[in-house]
């Protein structure tokens, strides 16, 4: 039976917007648009067995004991993803909540991807280091193309950070400031 025809017939809606998702169901963590604005807005990341079972009950059964396991996401962030989905559950689209986040042009993925990711998880795009109001609540996410800007908001007090850092962020959930800003780790 079609995993979208049974979420139909216990009640659910099927939808490709990561920021309006309840549950991504999925057997590997993707660092995608979707699965990152999912993950922020509070999403249960979960087993596709969650949905063989809710089935068999013919209702919608509790999440926590499905919540995907990856063993690449944790080798990778050194931690598992139920603390990240709990984390989100707890306080969504709240990790960015209060931060102007400042997107470099050649960051990668591209400024429109992480404006949205920003967005789910809380955090107010601004466009160029003129429009920031308060440097100890922006945060300013560049590239080594973006050397000569990433400097100059390091010089204003500016936190500067890679993309890499922002996207480990998202994909942990934590907001980790104490990390080696950007200009210090080249």
């Amino acid at each position: 039976m079609l995993l979208m025809q049974i979420i139909g017939d216990l009640g659910g809606n099927v939808t490709s917007d990561g920021s309006v998702s309840t549950h991504v169901v999925t057997g590997k963590v993707r660092k995608t648009l979707n699965f990152c604005s999912a993950l922020c807005s509070g999403a249960w990341i979960l087993l596709p067995s969650w949905l063989k079972e809710s089935f068999r009950n013919g209702k919608f059964i509790d999440e926590m004991p499905f919540i995907l396991r990856d063993e690449d996401y944790e080798l990778k962030y050194r931690t598992e993803l139920k603390g990240a989905v709990l984390r989100a559950k707890t306080y969504p689209q709240s990790l960015l909540k209060g931060y102007d986040i400042c997107l470099a042009a050649h960051v990668h993925p591209p400024v429109g991807t992480l404006s949205t990711i920003v967005k789910s998880a809380g955090g107010n795009v601004i466009h160029g280091l003129h429009q920031v109001k308060d440097d100890s609540k922006t945060i300013f996410v560049a590239c080594e193309e973006d050397m000569d800007e990433a400097l100059s908001a390091v010089k204003k007090g500016i936190w500067t950070f890679s993309s890499d850092w922002f996207m480990n962020c998202i994909m942990k959930q934590e907001l980790d400031l104490g990390a080696p800003q950007f200009a210090e780790s080249l």
